[in-house]
């Protein structure tokens, strides 16, 4: 496996599977398992959930991991990366070919053009969906959410994401995903401080087609 096949798998781990950005562990801290489901019932992977707790204001969660997008076997790895605002998202190319990474989001218009081995650097500072694509090859897409909540995690397949640390305060928890429909809210519910550590289920609206089967990332609004 070359280096940048490691530090993808890496990243990887780091935002699925329910392993979550935190700000560390507070006095009485609460770890909170969040369900993400569609309107079926049947569990979301991909799908980023914030918690904000109520009190005064805390900082966006430092990553315990290097930020990486990698690009390997004509793929972004991973699909949804959580980017705290402020910070710094690098770029690798792991395949032997070229790919010219884009984004016209609102919250990030950029390019690079990178070759095998080659990486490129952005800060993110302000919040939002930054959909990503590649000029040469039009299959590739991937999704940042650029997010300023103390406490975020991407679901795995199971649907779930785990929060932990979480002070001992109500807290409001939200769920996004790439296939939401553009203008529709995404769900929210606020748990009180009593509840915390009782499993949560947040249902998404219906869901757009899997972009990942070749269509534009920015057609979705994003």
């Amino acid at each position: 496996m070359t280096g940048g096949g490691v530090l993808a798998r890496l990243a990887t781990a780091f935002v699925t599977g329910g392993l979550a950005l935190g700000l560390g562990a507070h006095a009485g801290a609460a770890d909170l398992t969040v369900t993400v489901v569609d309107g079926t019932g049947h569990p979301v992977a991909d799908a980023v959930v914030t918690a904000t707790p109520e009190g005064p204001a805390l900082p966006p969660a430092a990553p315990p991991a290097p930020l990486i997008m990698d690009q390997l076997d004509e793929t972004f790895v991973p699909y949804v990366l959580v980017v705290p605002k402020g910070g710094t998202v690098t770029f690798r190319n792991s395949d032997l070919t070229r790919h010219h990474v884009y984004s016209y989001s609102e919250a990030a218009k950029f390019e690079f053009v990178l070759s095998p081995e080659q990486i490129g650097q952005r800060k993110f500072d302000q919040t939002g969906v930054v959909a990503l694509g590649c000029n040469i090859h039009d299959h590739m897409i991937a999704h940042l959410y650029v997010t300023a909540a103390p406490f975020a995690a991407v679901t795995g397949k199971d649907g779930k994401a785990r929060l932990g640390g979480l002070p001992a305060a109500a807290v409001t928890v939200a769920a996004w995903q790439p296939r939401l429909k553009p203008g529709v809210p995404p769900p929210q519910q606020t748990v009180p401080a009593t509840a915390l550590g009782a499993p949560l289920t947040l249902t998404l609206p219906p869901l757009l087609p899997d972009t990942r089967q070749g269509a534009d990332p920015e057609r979705g609004g994003y």
